[in-house]
């Protein structure tokens, strides 16, 4: 058997499979590899990969090897290639990539099975809308059928076969990793099992789960730049402890802790620290213990939710949970948060130009405290900014300063709602 299920062929069956007969290789030739490819890459996704739909670098990765598989196979079909001259970089280099993320060979063989039981529907299809209205008998058009799937079952078995050995290799030696123990370590923590953790899993983590912990989520940063910025983290907060751990390819969470309370100045200068880089982050509030470890990267989360929510001109690079906590809470049931908006601001709340200008004018004063430095930092005329204000008023009924604080909170809300 191979990793996905097939029965190994045989060597006379391999080396019975070649190309398809020449007079129907221009019809093959017709077929657009590329929207194949996307068909089986959102098929594999959905099947096998749902987790990782979000993660860009690994849709990237695995779209490079369902496009590498698709040529390849079509080189052999039309007999630009013999099945040993294929290359495989990028799908041997994505079998990797599925062991560094622990994704279980369960999900590697799904993907297989759905990927190329694709492929030959899709070549199948292509083939018979080929024949249609051509001379050729029944009895060929069988086994032109056969002789294509012969050739694709035997691709896939050679193909596979190579990507199990990689899978293994590389599983084996990152198993045989202090690494990698800590990862399992770590995810074992996350799913609420630390009180499981030996004396000896604890010294191998290498990080105190009793500290106050805040997490740093760098959603735009692997593993290995987050872990180099971990240490000026380290140092700009004043903390002893810090653990990094990869949430994708692409994305990194870092824990910083201390034995000690968070001071609220070593959290302004991790905050500090980050926009000094221009890292994009969002920073949890500080929480205690094995629970708190899991609170602060899900609060991290929670921000950043928010972060990404904010168009994009206006989202700042740094989000901390407790700026966004109250959209958090009201975003946990959108119709309500909806339902706060229209009652807070009414018209204001509209998908108008002048909608849009009069909550920009509302938010400034509000912020800065008084019409001259809303007016500067709008680049307006002061009396433009009183203007604005009073008719911002009269749609909404009532004196600004009576409801403030409730219209503040539904400013935000619409950006990361949406107008109207």
């Amino acid at each position: 058997m191979t990793v996905d299920g097939a029965v190994e062929l045989s060597p006379q069956v391999t080396d019975a499979c070649g190309a398809m007969p020449e007079r129907f290789r221009g019809h093959l030739e017709s077929l657009s590899i590329e929207g194949l490819v996307d068909e089986v890459l959102q098929r594999c996704t959905a099947a096998a990969f749902s987790e990782h739909a979000h993660d860009a670098e690994f849709v990237e990765r695995l779209r490079a090897s369902i496009s590498q598989n698709a040529y390849a196979l079509r080189d052999v079909l039309v007999g630009r290639a013999s099945l040993d001259e294929v290359e495989l970089d990028k799908v041997l280099e994505f079998a990797s990539t599925q062991a560094r993320l622990r994704i279980p060979q369960k999900a590697m063989q799904r993907s297989y099975r759905v990927s190329f039981l694709s492929q030959w529907e899709i070549w199948a299809h292509h083939l018979r809308d080929a024949l249609v209205g051509t001379e050729v008998s029944t009895e060929e058009a069988l086994d032109l059928l056969s002789r294509l799937t012969r050739a694709i079952l035997t691709y896939q078995d050679h193909v596979a076969s190579r990507v199990a050995d990689t899978y293994t290799r590389d599983q084996d030696a990152l198993n045989r990793s202090r690494a990698h123990v800590r990862k399992n370590l770590v995810r074992d923590v996350l799913r609420g099992e630390a009180g499981s953790l030996s004396a000896s899993d604890l010294a191998l983590l290498a990080y105190p789960l009793d500290a106050h912990h805040v997490a740093v989520l760098l959603p735009e940063m692997p593993e290995g730049a987050a872990s180099q910025l971990a240490d000026g983290l380290r140092s700009a907060g004043r903390c002893p402890h810090s653990l990094t751990y990869a949430l994708t390819l692409g994305s990194t969470v870092v824990w910083l802790g201390r034995l000690d309370p968070w001071p609220q100045a070593a959290l302004t200068a991790v905050v500090e620290a980050l926009e000094r880089v221009g890292a994009v982050a969002t920073v949890s509030n500080p929480a205690r213990g094995a629970d708190g470890f899991v609170t602060a990267l899900r609060q991290a989360r929670d921000a950043e939710r928010v972060r990404e929510a904010w168009p994009p001109e206006e989202s700042p690079a740094v989000v901390r949970y407790s700026d966004a906590n109250l959209e958090i809470l009201l975003l946990r049931d959108e119709a309500l948060a909806r339902a706060f908006v229209e009652t807070e601001l009414g018209p204001l709340g509209r998908s108008t130009n002048e909608a849009t200008r009069l909550r920009d004018t509302l938010e400034a004063s509000f912020r800065f405290g008084s019409h001259v430095a809303a007016a500067e930092h709008l680049q307006l005329h002061e009396h433009t900014v009183r203007n604005r204000l009073h008719k911002a008023e009269e749609l909404l009924g009532h004196p600004l300063q009576e409801r403030r604080t409730e219209l503040q909170v539904a400013i935000r809300l619409v950006r990361l709602l949406g107008d109207g």
